[in-house]
């Protein structure tokens, strides 16, 4: 079985270093704070650095071995010396802390360290953090404590003191799609899905693969309607969506991938000897042809523009109504052929 295998955390090289590299010494802090945005392996790597410190493998270079009784138990959620704390109704509780600082003060039943995971450190009210702080000063015999947080700012400064922080960063696209491939079923939408997920698989899973081909449909079918169309036209088009914000703003996030492909079709053609290495919308390559042919790349590069400076606009809170008419014009425009 392979080190990729074995410790089953993908795309996030440094942090499994850094557990294979305390496990082969030996020299494991009491506590470890795995932070990084949501979804992109932090609890993965929590359960498997857990398991290779329950492994009863006789070598280090061999932990987490995935044979061994604590590492099957550990797997399965159900090893005595390995526990996962979890917030309640959204919040790390006070009492949730002491309840794990008892435990902590039992002796390992099966081995010689105990490890606890604590998920969403940074919801625990400052009440729990304070609690926590008092049994990371004194941390019992061979406890481990291995918190994830998504955010650190919540986190006090004493608390962040007392851990070794492992940093987790965005997942590689191409890692993100296998995942979402692998683990997820989401065939063909697996490069749209990681493209929209920026790195993260919590947000690359909020829509379901046939949900995600599906606002794809919407989107093309939006931009083909926009392209070309008279100026007259495009005011009752963007009143369809003055009021459906959030959905037009999926839809754009998608037609930047679209654009992007079809402007690697124009600049490199030879992407297309091998559109699943290169392209999101490696099964529309046609219709992608399409595009590339029927746009100029400085009309597509203005149209991309235009889709970005929506989305920055929006995020300034100016009104909806007026950036959604001005960008629908502008889109339009962008499929007019100038004049020769």
């Amino acid at each position: 079985m392979s080190q990729t295998e074995r410790w089953q955390v993908r795309g996030q090289p440094a942090a499994v270093n850094m557990m294979q590299g305390a496990v082969r010494s030996g020299r494991v802090a009491h506590a470890y704070l795995f932070a990084g945005p949501r979804g992109v392996g932090k609890a993965t790597a929590a359960r498997a650095f857990a398991r290779a410190l329950v492994c009863e493998a006789e070598s280090p270079e061999e932990r987490p071995c995935g044979r061994c009784p604590a590492c099957v138990d550990a797997a399965a959620g159900r090893h005595v010396d390995v526990h996962v704390v979890a917030p309640e109704e959204d919040k790390l509780l006070i009492d949730q802390v002491r309840r794990m600082h008892q435990l902590a003060l039992l002796r390992a039943v099966r081995g010689r360290r105990k490890v606890f995971i604590v998920e969403a450190i940074d919801t625990a009210t400052p009440e729990a953090q304070n609690a926590l702080l008092k049994v990371l000063e004194e941390p019992p015999g061979e406890t481990v404590f291995i918190l994830i947080a998504h955010n650190e700012t919540p986190l006090l400064p004493t608390v962040l003191s007392r851990c070794v922080t492992v940093r987790f960063g965005r997942l590689p696209r191409e890692v993100a799609a296998a995942i979402l491939r692998e683990r997820f079923g989401y065939g063909d939408a697996a490069e749209l899905g990681a493209a929209l997920g920026d790195g993260s698989i919590a947000q690359a899973t909020r829509l379901s693969p046939v949900e995600l081909l599906q606002r794809r449909d919407e989107a093309l079918a939006l931009l083909g309607g926009l392209l070309g169309a008279a100026p007259a036209a495009v005011p009752k088009q963007a009143e369809a969506w003055h009021k459906r914000r959030d959905e037009l703003a999926e839809l754009l996030e998608i037609l930047q991938t679209w654009l992007r492909d079809v402007l690697l079709c124009q600049h490199r053609p030879d992407v297309l000897d091998n559109p699943g290495a290169w392209l999101v919308h490696f099964d529309r390559v046609e219709d992608l042809k399409s595009y590339a042919r029927a746009m100029g790349p400085d009309q597509v590069m203005t149209a991309l523009e235009h889709i970005l400076a929506f989305h920055r606009r929006l995020s300034e809170n100016v009104g909806v109504r007026p950036l959604v008419d001005v960008l629908f014009l502008d889109l339009a425009a962008c499929g007019r052929r100038p004049a020769a």
